[in-house]
């Protein structure tokens, strides 16, 4: 009883923090607010912390009794959360809970209460995190996650920001690590534009009834993240549903096949490379706990249609020498990645990026951890590299799909595990017809539900206490079974061009024209991974003339244009286009290089959108859009020249950390002359904007980001309603006005 108290009295009587932001501009310090290394303390407390403490004590006595942290101890709590810069300090509402399931993420510590935290931020971020961990050093290796995190996303892998950093949560102070969470912020720091997200289901796995720890691995699938993406509209439900089926089916063929193969989670039908290289270098890095089915977590490329790995908990061990490997999946293609790996972790600039980045995420000072993690590393790979050159081998899944399900059942059988499984599914009226089927009994029984239930079941594999697995045998939707198998292809300049079945396309190699046409205000077209050089591209497209069509921001395929650009080199590009039924007349995303001319006239909605590139235009002219005439995100643009009219919001909307380099524009008649946020920074030489409601916009918008800032030499405004709109963590400056 005494050993309770004496912990209370440490942690009881705390005074909260008033909240009120940043008392500083944020706009102003946009590149150290993105630098964990300014961040100099983040302290929490919670208002009712006897309730907290006693949280604390009930979790730590479970875990001397059960081994484990039980996850109903897992309880949110209200905090007040200031994060102190050098340059100003934060305050910001939050929630924070437990975090982690074994006895390291819980402790004493010179008699002080430690513990690994969730943290989700009601309002504000830190390093553009929303939701993030403070996880005890130990339980992720410490630097091990922080360099191997760097290593992965240097190579190309979405991998989340770590870094230590210095914590008080109610009055005790410990060094921490700062890890975010696989969210639509970590997308967006990786150059990825949202879409679903996956991980292992762990639920089974950590105390369910009367189950030994870990005994229901061979019957745990996965479950969506993200349930508010799903929730964006039909087209979104659709893209994940079909995305969720696929992995769903690759964690039942790893299930039947990894005791034969000991093979790893290939959750695509083709190009699963992407997941050979990853467990490789993960293996070289001695970080096997990273790859077990429950730890696993997954992004699903609406672009791309494939998976990708998204790095988490490896328990990394950077300087050991590897031991052992998987030799099942290595074939002699392997040798080729493994090489490219050497090249780039052998280049000395880019060594000195690397050692850069570290050591500005570390507090504590290691002058050898570095070039011994980064020896040891490129040592495994030449380990690997030298098996895989004298010892192919490659053992071949069992792709009898029927076995799969049938191991998968069996395994509820030997366990006497009952659960539900929605077998068949389809869209009907803005409704879901489905059926389930028990595992035990096999009865089955139709119902319908809503998105909401539907995402709720996705996202929980629960529905009103009762355990339910997404494991469809049939196609996800008629309605969206119908467009999947009426794709057109064609191979071009090294690249992929896909399109509606009632587009109309046509490529003219000696003249370098292509020319597009709609039948219907819902057709599309998407270039990717190609270089386009010298090619003049001509639109026109299809106004809807139904008064019962339902337009869709984004189409079955998670494009938002109807033309689209992905992973694209563009150099000396002329584009005309006209209409456009679409969220993005055109939509450039993840591309690079120059366009000479961009004319687009008579938009429904937005006429240009680029997100997640760097872009240099000579020329743009648009008439006539629905929306934004010009809408730049998360990317580096430059524009010679831009004559805007008629836009029916904004004629330039700069946002989600862009830089944008303007010369020169011309306003006609729109909402907002030039808006620019959340992070984003403009520079203006010479601008004239004419019939307007404001001139010149900068604040902030979306939580993830802060203040935006627009510098502009010289200005001239005529017939506005008002000058500038700028809120307090944003900036303009103006030379004259």
């Amino acid at each position: 009883m005494l050993f309770r108290v004496s912990i209370f009295l440490l942690i009881f009587f705390q005074n909260s923090l008033v909240f009120s932001k940043c008392n500083f501009n944020t706009s102003e310090h946009l590149n150290a607010l993105e630098n964990p290394d300014n961040i100099k303390i983040i302290e929490i407390e919670t208002p009712k912390s006897q309730r907290y403490v006693r949280n604390f004590l009930q979790t730590y006595s479970s875990v001397l009794e059960d081994g484990f942290i039980l996850t109903k101890y897992k309880r949110r709590f209200f905090a007040n959360i200031k994060v102190v810069y050098d340059f100003g300090v934060c305050n910001f509402e939050g929630r924070i809970r437990q975090s982690g399931d074994w006895p390291d993420h819980i402790k004493l510590q010179e008699g002080k209460p430690l513990r690994s935290l969730d943290v989700r931020l009601i309002d504000g971020n830190i390093v553009n995190s929303v939701r993030f961990k403070l996880l005890i050093p130990e339980t992720r290796h410490n630097f091990n996650e922080i360099l191997g995190a760097l290593f992965l996303k240097k190579l190309g892998f979405i991998a989340p920001e770590t870094f230590q950093v210095l914590a008080k949560v109610n009055g005790n102070t410990s060094l921490m690590l700062f890890q975010e969470k696989a969210a639509k912020e970590l997308l967006e720091r990786n150059y990825k534009r949202e879409g679903p997200i996956f991980e292992g289901d762990e639920t089974l796995l950590w105390g369910y009834q009367d189950y030994n720890l870990l005994e229901l691995g061979n019957v745990s699938l996965s479950k969506l993240i993200n349930e508010n993406w799903f929730l964006k509209g039909e087209n979104h439900q659709h893209i994940t549903l079909k995305a969720s089926q696929k992995l769903q089916q690759a964690y039942l063929d790893h299930i039947k096949n990894f005791l034969n193969t000991k093979t790893v989670l290939y959750p695509n039908a083709r190009k699963n490379e992407v997941f050979t290289n990853y467990h490789l270098l993960i293996e070289s890095m001695n970080g096997q706990h990273a790859l077990a089915p429950h730890n696993r977590k997954f992004y699903y490329n609406v672009y791309s249609n494939y998976f990708e790995p998204i790095y988490y908990d490896g328990m990394l061990k950077l300087t050991k020498q590897i031991e052992k490997f998987n030799e099942n999946i290595y074939s002699k293609k392997q040798i080729q990645e493994i090489n490219t790996y050497l090249d780039i972790l052998s280049n000395k600039k880019i060594q000195s990026e690397l050692k850069s980045d570290f050591f500005s995420r570390i507090k504590q000072s290691d002058d050898t951890f570095f070039t011994k993690s980064l020896k040891q590393l490129l040592n495994n790979l030449n380990i690997i590299k030298d098996f895989v050159d004298n010892n192919p081998q490659f053992k071949k899944l069992d792709n009898d799909k029927k076995n799969n399900k049938e191991f998968y059942l069996e395994n509820h059988k030997k366990h006497n595990l009952n659960q539900y499984l929605i077998e068949k599914i389809e869209f009907q009226e803005n409704r879901y017809q489905v059926q389930f089927q028990e595992t035990l009994s096999q009865k089955k029984f139709n119902q319908k539900i809503s998105a909401s239930k539907l995402a709720e079941i996705l996202s929980n594999n629960e529905l009103e206490k009762k355990r339910i697995i997404f494991l469809p045998e049939n196609k996800i939707s008629k309605s969206l079974e119908g467009e999947l198998y009426s794709l057109n292809r064609t191979k071009f300049n090294g690249g992929d061009i896909i399109y509606s079945k009632n587009l109309i396309f046509e490529i003219f190699d000696k003249k370098k024209e292509i020319k597009i046409y709609q039948n219907y205000p819902n057709d599309w077209i998407l270039f990717s991974n190609m270089n386009l050089k010298n090619w003049k591209i001509e639109f026109i497209g299809k106004k809807s003339d139904d008064k019962d069509y339902i337009f869709q921001r984004m189409n079955f395929f998670g494009m938002t244009g109807c033309i689209n650009f992905f992973n694209v080199k563009i150099d000396n590009i002329y584009f005309d286009i006209l209409g456009g039924y679409c969220e993005d007349s055109l939509n450039i995303v993840n591309s690079f290089g120059n366009i000479k001319l961009l004319n687009v006239q008579s938009s429904y909605a937005d006429a240009i959108d680029m997100d997640f590139s760097k872009i240099d235009i000579d020329k743009i002219s648009v008439n006539n859009a629905g929306n934004d005439c010009i809408d730049l995100s998360s990317g580096k643009y430059k524009i010679l020249y831009a004559l805007l009219n008629n836009c029916g919001d904004k004629a330039i909307s700069v946002g989600e950390k862009s830089t944008l380099d303007l010369k020169t524009i011309t306003v006609n008649n729109a909402k907002t002359g030039l808006a620019s946020k959340d992070s984003s920074l403009s520079k203006v030489d010479e601008a004239i904007i004419e019939n307007v409601e404001i001139c010149l916009s900068a604040y902030n918008k979306k939580q993830e980001f802060f203040g935006g800032q627009i510098k502009i030499k010289n200005i001239k405004c005529r017939n506005f309603t008002q000058k500038k709109n700028i809120d307090d963590v944003s900036k303009i400056i103006m030379n004259n006005f």
